[in-house]
Order: structure tokens, then sequence, then C-alpha cells
């Protein structure tokens, strides 16, 4: 396992809580679950943050990912793949990192819009609330548009004419990092109006 965790969470520990998951598949859903909920109090409050003792296991894990939602997911499909996928313990961590990537992708939504509405400020001057809520909803449907159009284009790659869930990350991210060009740029970008 420490050769797929990345490097800048790799440690002794982590390796340990690790093994520990793998090695107790009955308790895997309990644990990913408390380690997700101690992950956002952390986040939410570090220096009140406490863990029970009983959970101390998993303090490396929630060190190490409490601010890093996207490396949490990756080690979630890394620590889920080391189960076959016939195991119960497989299709719960499924269950997590569906969820989890999830709030990953509208963190990401949320912060690729606000930087949207900065650079039209920047552009065009500012607006009130209600424009501005209403041309985001309008660019969102309009990414989602083009997204979706662009899922279509590639599918005809895939000889089965269905991408499977790895290459459709892949191809998100060079979709998503077109649009952060163009928002970076100013491109693409109505007016206010």
């Amino acid at each position: 396992m420490a050769g797929s965790i990345p490097s800048e969470h790799d440690s002794e520990e982590l390796t340990f809580c690790t093994e520990t998951l793998r090695k107790n598949p009955h308790s895997v859903n309990k644990w990913i679950t408390l380690a997700d909920k101690y992950m956002q109090a952390y986040t939410s409050n570090p220096h009140q943050f406490l863990l029970p003792k009983t959970h101390e296991f998993l303090h490396p894990l929630i060190l190490a990912f409490a601010p890093d939602i996207e490396g949490f997911t990756l080690y979630l499909v890394d620590l889920r793949d080391s189960f076959s996928k016939s195991d119960k313990a497989w299709e719960q961590i499924q269950v997590h990192y569906r969820r989890i990537n999830g709030r990953h992708v509208q963190k990401m939504r949320r912060e690729r819009s606000n930087r949207a509405v900065v650079k039209a400020e920047e552009l065009y001057g500012a607006t009130d609330y209600h424009t501005r809520l209403k041309w985001v909803a309008n660019l969102e449907h309009k990414w989602s548009q083009r997204r979706l159009l662009y899922l279509d284009e590639q599918r005809a790659a895939f000889s089965s004419g269905r991408i499977d869930t790895e290459a459709r990350t892949e191809l998100l991210a060079v979709f998503w990092e077109v649009v952060d060009t163009e928002i970076f740029e100013g491109k693409e970008l109505p007016t206010w109006s």
C-alpha cells in the first residue's frame, strides 16, 4: 500500500491505519464513516478537535486527508480496490467514495463559479446579487451542456459506447481544465445581462 499512497501522505502511521482497515473488512464501513465525520470536525475547528482513544488509529488518516478531499477519494479507490468486487467491504467503500466524491465535485463547482464571478466583475464591473445569481445559474447550465456534448463526442472512442468511471474521471478533468483556463483568460464569460 505504501507505494500507492500519494507521497505527501506516505507515513508508517497511515500505512498502519490502512492495514488495520484492510484486515477488518467487517468494520471498514463504520470506520470510514467515522473518519469522514472526524475529518469534517477537524476541518471546521482543528484546535478543538478531540479523537476518542478507541479511534486513535484513524488519526493519521484524518490529518492526511481532512484538507485534501480529492486525495481522500483517491485513497478510498485504492482501499476499495484492495478488496474483491464481491466483498461487502468493496461495496461499502464505493458508497463512501461516491458520497465524498460528490461533495468534492460540489466544492469544486462552487469554487469555479466564484472564480468566474470574480473574473466577470473584473471584466464588466460589479452587479447586484440577483443578477449575479441568475448569471451563475445560466453559466453553470451552459457548462453542463458543454460537458454532456464533450462526453458524447468522447464516447465514440470507446468500443462499447460506454465510458468507464476512471476514463470518465480523466475526461472530465481535461474538460474542467479547459473551463478553468477560459475563466482565467476571461473567455466564454457572458456579460451580466
